[in-house]
Parts: structure tokens; sequence; C-alpha cells
């Protein structure tokens, strides 16, 4: 495989122009992929972050169920 020169939308959309409708789909499939990943590693950081977050607060204890009717009662403005 030749080494990339040029990252830009051009240079990527001749490259694509030039793939097979097999190969295209296998390029869309992978860039999916590189999208899905890019969430994945969002959300890990994000529950790391509320991981955090409910130890400093002292929530790190709470049951589904507690954090249920918690949500609950502040939905019904208890």
């Amino acid at each position: 495989m030749g080494q990339v020169k040029e990252l830009n939308e051009e240079a990527i959309l001749g490259r694509f122009r030039q793939l097979s409708p097999d190969e295209r789909k296998e390029a869309l499939d992978f860039l999916d992929f590189l999208a899905y990943r890019g969430n994945v590693r969002r959300w890990i950081e994000f529950d790391g972050w509320a991981l955090n977050l409910a130890k400093d607060r002292g929530f790190s204890n709470l049951t589904e169920e507690d954090v249920a009717r918690i949500v609950d009662d502040f939905r019904s403005g208890k």
C-alpha cells in the first residue's frame, strides 16, 4: 500500500471514486467503524468522569433503584 501524501477531501474523493462498488462499501464500513470507535472512547471517558464525580460526592453507594427513586421524586416535584 502506498504512502498517503495528501489528506485533503479531493484526494480522498479521487481515491474513493477509483474503488469498485464492493470496495466503496468496505471503505464506508471502515469509516463507520472509526466514527463508532471514537464515540466509544468518549463514552468511556464520560463513564470515568461520572464514576469519579459519584465517588467525590458520595453517591457511589447508591443503587439503580435509589437513583430511579431520586429521579422520580425530582420529576414529580417532591
